[in-house]
């Protein structure tokens, strides 16, 4: 694949600014494609004939399909800026979309050439994508956008042969659920895209907790291990929780593969062909979490594309009208690129045999689910004790196939499913497969968080695959590949548990530990200049606005200096990603300044003229 540019993909952007929103010069009308949206109120009546029970052991559907024929260079119009550089520009609109995604059969961009996404008022800006994010399958997809058109741009460099460009959309993904995260783009005016407050929570219900409100030193690195899949189909995209999962075969500075276990029942095809392209374009969502208990700040979750399907355990189609039909319910994946070391991800510890777990976890300890219930941020569950159950006897038994956690802190709901649950040492040891309510769920848990009534059911009681039993299961599924215990062990050691690492480098974590940092000397960071813009320049009334879209999430401070260095404006952005600032510079004199951006490792600096 050499010199292609082919490579495992990953929907890691490298940030920046678009050439349409860099030069604020009028550009031509940009063409629209329209297409029809999926009907949602027929989805919606469809799933009311499932029972509570049946969709929690489902994926949660969130978006539908709606058909599209756009691509390049056919449907866009292409400008040339002052310095040679090729705009090409085109819009889909799908009316009423509250938020849309993109699937590309065809994706192949040579160097030189980078896409941008964009809602309408230009707050949201997905991208820049580039050759990095192409894969051998030729395909591609992007998250959701907010509102019901979306910008796509090809920045294209000079000396770019356009005929290497293969770009070519058939999918849009109409999104309807699990977009709360993407309200600070709706907000009018200049305002801070990284604000939020209690209307942005999600759809859950209100009784859910945050995952960062869970206690004790042994909850940082299954916390940090919990993401969320959205897994696409010919229907539309349904969301699962999973783990991600340490094996005996990884090693510091040697082997680090980067598994993800969760459900079987998280893709409903029933696929075992390790070789399918068919998981390519499923999305794995990091860090969808509120940062402190409150939920007061920002759910910046990075994301990756593309899996290689490795093990699972056959799904059945009976399952969907009774879950007591559920035999295996795992399912192992593994991600086809190396998770950035930003994402501050952890490889879970696990332990595979049921002597290991103490059924109650100890003084000061509980059990914990983390999971993201109807596609809401990160929550938790937990409990003091699980029990051993058989399934489908639903019957207490020392030698059963499922752990059962009564939850008295937090519920599961629909979306839940795939999560992990961890013991009170930190270690996982299950998958959830089925829930229901076994307790008195208070009826004013059925209220959401964002106010209305919860889009899921708030369980109880969780039903999780024992680790255990996925460990050498070998009852259907994959032929050679329906157990776990080949690839978490796959020099056959017998290891009864492993420990946490750090997911990048798969150096040892202590209990609770997170990544290790160092500490670097400040320099000059070109790329950072080409992440952020400052306009209008010049600025007739003081009022300029900061607009920043990064490739990793961090602090920003931002100083304003005139030209005899005294410092007229200071702010500071914590944990940016992508957004709009407002800096105020009413009250300054014209004159010339230098805008300044520090971060941790580095700055930038922008000049900016006030002629007022």
């Amino acid at each position: 694949m050499a010199g292609t540019g082919l490579n495992a993909s990953a929907q890691l952007s490298q940030g920046g600014i678009p050439l349409s929103i860099q030069y604020k010069a009028a550009l031509n009308q940009v063409p629209v494609s329209s297409y029809a949206a999926p009907d949602w109120d027929a989805f919606l009546a469809s799933e009311k004939a499932m029972k509570p029970e049946q969709q929690f052991s489902s994926p949660f559907i969130v978006a539908l399909n709606a058909s599209a024929d756009f691509g390049f260079p056919q449907s866009g119009q292409m400008e040339v800026a002052t310095d040679g550089s090729r705009i090409w520009r085109g819009v889909i609109s799908i009316d009423n979309a509250p938020a849309i995604g993109l699937t590309f059969d065809k994706y192949a961009l040579p160097k030189g050439v980078k896409l941008f996404v964009t809602n309408e008022n230009k707050k949201q800006i997905a991208g820049a994508f580039d050759a990095s994010n192409n894969d051998e399958s030729g395909t591609f997809v992007i998250d959701a956008i907010q509102g019901s058109k979306v910008f796509v741009e090809l920045n294209i460099a000079p000396g770019v042969n356009t005929d290497d460009i293969k770009l070519h959309i058939d999918k849009a993904l109409v999104f309807h659920r699990a977009i709360e995260h993407l309200k600070p783009y709706l907000i009018a005016g200049e305002s801070t895209l990284d604000q939020y407050d209690g209307q942005l929570n999600g759809l859950s219900s209100v009784c859910m907790i945050n995952a960062i409100c869970a206690t004790g030193d042994y909850v940082a690195n299954p916390r940090k291990s919990t993401v969320q899949t959205l897994s696409i189909s010919s229907g539309g995209a349904g969301l699962c929780s999973g783990t991600l999962i340490n094996s005996t075969g990884n090693t510091a500075g040697g082997t680090c593969k980067p598994y993800i276990v969760t459900a079987t029942h998280c893709e409903t095809t029933g696929e075992t062909n390790t070789a399918s392209s068919k998981f390519v374009q499923l999305l794995v969502r990091f860090n969808f979490e509120r940062p402190d208990c409150a939920g007061t700040g920002a759910t910046n979750g990075l994301t990756m594309t593309g899996v290689n399907l490795i093990a699972r355990a056959a799904m059945q189609s009976s399952w969907v009208t009774n879950v007591s039909n559920i035999k295996g319910d795992f399912m192992l994946y593994e991600l086809k690129g190396a998770i950035p070391a930003s994402y501050g991800a952890v490889l879970s510890g696990w332990k595979n045999k049921d002597t290991d777990v103490q059924l109650t976890a100890g003084a000061g300890k509980k059990f914990y689910g983390f999971h993201h219930p109807v596609g809401d941020n990160k929550k938790m569950t937990n409990a003091a004790s699980v029990s051993s159950y058989g399934w489908p006897s639903q019957t207490p038994t020392s030698s059963g196939s499922r752990w059962l956690m009564l939850a008295t802190e937090g519920y599961a709901s629909q979306g839940s499913s795939g999560s992990g649950l961890f013991d009170g040492d930190g270690y996982w040891i299950g998958i959830a497969s089925v829930a229901g309510q076994m307790g008195n769920v208070p009826a004013s848990c059925n209220a959401a968080a964002a106010g209305g009534t919860s889009q899921g059911t708030p369980f109880d009681a969780v039903f999780y695959q024992k680790a255990s039993h996925a460990w050498e299961y070998n009852e259907n599924g994959i032929s050679g590949a329906n157990s776990l215990k080949p690839f978490l062990d796959p020099a056959n050691t017998g290891a009864a548990k492993v420990n946490s690492v750090n997911a990048t480098t798969c150096t040892s974590l202590t209990s609770g530990g997170g990544t290790e940092g160092s500490v670097s000397i400040a320099k000059v960071d070109d790329q950072l200049s080409a992440h952020i813009s400052v306009f209008p320049n010049p600025s007739n009334d003081g009022n300029v606005q900061f607009q920043f879209n990064l490739k990793e999430t961090m602090d920003l401070n931002i100083s304003v200096v005139d030209v005899a260095g005294r410092i007229v404006y200071e702010s500071k952005i914590k944990e940016a990603k992508s957004g709009i600032r407002k800096l105020n510079l009413q009250h300054v004199a014209n004159g010339l300044y230098v805008v300044k951006i520090a971060t941790a490792t580095g700055f930038t600096s922008k000049k900016l003229l006030i002629n007022k």
